[in-house]
């Protein structure tokens, strides 16, 4: 199975850009990390450093950085800063093995 695949912009959430300097990224707080927020079957799924604008209506984003948010939007948006960086951290984790 190829490791990348198609989100069409319809489906985006949010396109994201946070810096790296809190728990759990540790103290890099001139780095940053994106995250692209989108919908996937009926879930929220995050894509985190591993996606790029493919075209004028979608997105690429590798399977391996990705982590379930929730199954409605409010899963999301009641997201804390913190929750949604170790959700970020998690899936860049499991990417990079």
């Amino acid at each position: 199975m190829d490791p990348w695949f198609e989100v069409k912009k319809k489906d985006v959430i949010a396109v994201l850009e946070k810096h790296k300097g809190c728990f759990p990224w540790g103290g890099s707080a001139d780095e940053k990390y994106g995250c692209l927020v989108f919908w996937d079957e009926g879930k929220i799924l995050m894509s985190v450093d591993s996606f790029y604008e493919s075209g004028d209506d979608t997105y690429e984003c590798n399977r391996c950085y990705m982590a379930f948010i929730g199954n409605a939007l409010e899963d999301y948006t009641r997201l804390t800063e913190a929750e949604l960086a170790e959700k970020a951290y998690s899936a860049w984790c499991s990417g990079a093995r």
